[in-house]
C-alpha cells in the first residue's frame, strides 16, 4: 500500500474515533464476510479511502491483513519453477549447477524472512481488542488471508530448499561422472556397480523431493482456487 493511502487510513483513524463504534464493527464484518470469508479461495481486497472511513477505528485491523500480504516475496519459487522447465534431462542438470546453488543459497534466508513475518503477524494479531462478533469473522478472513497462505509458503520454501539440495548433489555427481553415465532423460545407468548404484539413489531422492514440492504446490493452488 503506498504512502498517501497509509496516511489517509491513518488520519481517518483518528479523525473518526468519535464516530459510531457499532456501524464501524458492522461495516467492516460485511466487508470481510461479503468479499473474503464467504467467496471460495483466497481474495485479497484493497481498502480504498472512503472503505476506511467506513471502517473507523478498525482500518488498521485490516491494514495488518494487507501489510503481510503485500511483502511476502515468492521469487525463489518463480526462479525453480524457470529452472525446472528449462531442465530437461541430467546433462542440462549438470550445466546448470550454477543456477542451482544461487537458488539454494537464497532459500535460507527467504525461509527465515518469512518465518519472521509470519511471527510479527500473529503478534499484532494477538494485540487486537475486538468485540466477539468481529472477532469470530475477522480470524476467518485472517486464516484464510495470512494463516494458511504463510504457512502453505514457508512449508514449500523448506521442501524447496531440500530439493534443490538434492538437484546441486545429483547435478555434482553427474557431472564428475560423465564418462560412466548414460543418460535416458532425467535418469540414467553406468556399467560401473557403484556408480549405478548411488546414481539410482541421488536420482529417487530427487524424486523423492519433487513429490513433495508439488504436492505442496497442489495444496496452495487448492486453497487460492477454493477447490
Amino acid at each position: 500500500m503506498n504512502f498517501p493511502l497509509r496516511a489517509a487510513i491513518l488520519a481517518l483513524t483518528v479523525l473518526t474515533g468519535c464516530d459510531d463504534e457499532p456501524a464501524e464493527r458492522r461495516a467492516f464484518i460485511d466487508f470481510m464476510q461479503t468479499h473474503i470469508v464467504s467467496r471460495p479461495g483466497v481474495h485479497l481486497m484493497l481498502m480504498k479511502p472512503e472503505t476506511a472511513k467506513s471502517f473507523g477505528r478498525y482500518a488498521s485491523h485490516y491494514q495488518i491483513i494487507l501489510e503481510f500480504n503485500s511483502s511476502l516475496e515468492l521469487t525463489p519459487l518463480e526462479r525453480a519453477a524457470k529452472l525446472k522447465n528449462e531442465i530437461g534431462d541430467l546433462a542440462d542438470l549438470a550445466n546448470y549447477r550454477a543456477e542451482l546453488k544461487s537458488l539454494r543459497e537464497t532459500l535460507p534466508g527467504m525461509i527465515a524472512t518469512v518465518d519472521g513475518k509470519l511471527a510479527a503477524v500473529n503478534v499484532a494479531r494477538a494485540a487486537l481488542q475486538q468485540p466477539p462478533d468481529l472477532k469470530e469473522v475477522y480470524d476467518k478472513a485472517f486464516d484464510r488471508l495470512v494463516t494458511r497462505p504463510g504457512t502453505l509458503l514457508a512449508q514449500m520454501l523448506r521442501q524447496l530448499d531440500k530439493s534443490a539440495t538434492a538437484m546441486v548433489v545429483l547435478a555434482d555427481y553427474v557431472a564428475d561422472n560423465t564418462k560412466v553415465i548414460r543418460i535416458v532423460g532425467m535418469d540414467g545407468t553406468s556399467i560401473d556397480p557403484v556408480v549405478n548404484t548411488h546414481l539410482a539413489e541421488l536420482i529417487q531422492s530427487l524424486h523423492q523431493s519433487d513429490a513433495a514440492v508439488d504436492n505442496l504446490k497442489r495444496q496452495f493452488q487448492a486453497l487460492l482456487n477454493g477447490t
